[in-house]
């Protein structure tokens, strides 16, 4: 992140670790939309081990109209951003989306009479207790600004999705308490580079050791604190207050 972005991530990501309930957690949402200059955001807890219905959680900024109507038409199968985003692991962007079809077609049609945003991008997150949840920013720019902003989005929103979902996890009683993990000096140092932005090779210039003990020293973290990727493991550690934001 380039510095001028690095005050509004340090904001935003102390305000998800300081809400205490998933009304805070809205109000928090609301105030990213403003601080990115966003339509909406949405977060949509797909599946959690813990929860006995799918769709457990959701926290949205969208038009209580629109809620209602996508909740009782039962949108969640037609969605083409829930279909695409929970086969993948990786951001979509809505301008990739198939609209060609009808049921997209009229989906987005109807979508847009409630300003759910003209642009938008997903993250699929994959939780350290095995959840599965969807995090969306959602725009009404122009499309050179929406081209020229959706890089730096596409970067910061991936911690911020994964950190978002690891305190509405916890916030919500879905996981259950455990240990801290006992992380090594080396790890830790590796995963706080990592989240400021650090690449392996930057890592290991700084630290004075190889890039590939930097990847080792960043798997071993990610096991010991049941993560998939990085992304997710410094979201874990600023959960567990390992790390600061």
């Amino acid at each position: 992140m380039i510095a001028g972005d690095d005050d509004r991530y340090e904001e935003v990501v102390a305000q998800i670790g300081a809400a205490n309930s998933l009304a805070e957690m809205q109000s928090v949402a609301v105030g990213i939309c403003k601080i990115y200059h966003l339509a909406n955001i949405a977060y949509h807890a797909v599946y959690l081990p813990a929860a006995q219905i799918f769709n457990p959680i959701l926290v949205l900024t969208y038009q209580p109209e629109w809620v209602e109507r996508y909740k009782s038409n039962d949108y969640f199968k037609i969605d083409p951003v829930v279909v695409s985003g929970t086969k993948g692991f990786l951001p979509l962007d809505w301008m990739h989306l198939d609209r060609d079809n009808r049921v997209a077609r009229d989906f987005f049609a109807e979508a847009d009479r409630f300003a759910v945003g003209r642009q938008g991008m997903t993250w699929p997150v994959r939780g350290a207790g095995g959840e599965r949840a969807l995090f969306t920013i959602t725009a009404n720019m122009s499309a050179s600004e929406w081209e020229e902003r959706r890089i730096s989005y596409k970067r910061e929103f991936q911690m911020i999705a994964h950190y978002m979902h690891d305190r509405i996890v916890k916030i919500s009683g879905y996981r259950e308490a455990k240990p801290k993990p006992a992380l090594s000096r080396r790890e830790i140092e590796c995963l706080a580079l990592a989240a400021q932005g650090g690449t392996p090779k930057q890592t290991g210039a700084r630290l004075k050791i190889s890039d590939r003990a930097v990847r080792l020293f960043l798997s071993s973290a990610c096991t010991k604190l049941e993560c998939v990727n990085t992304h997710q493991a410094i979201a874990r550690m600023i959960s567990l207050e390992i790390l600061r934001p």
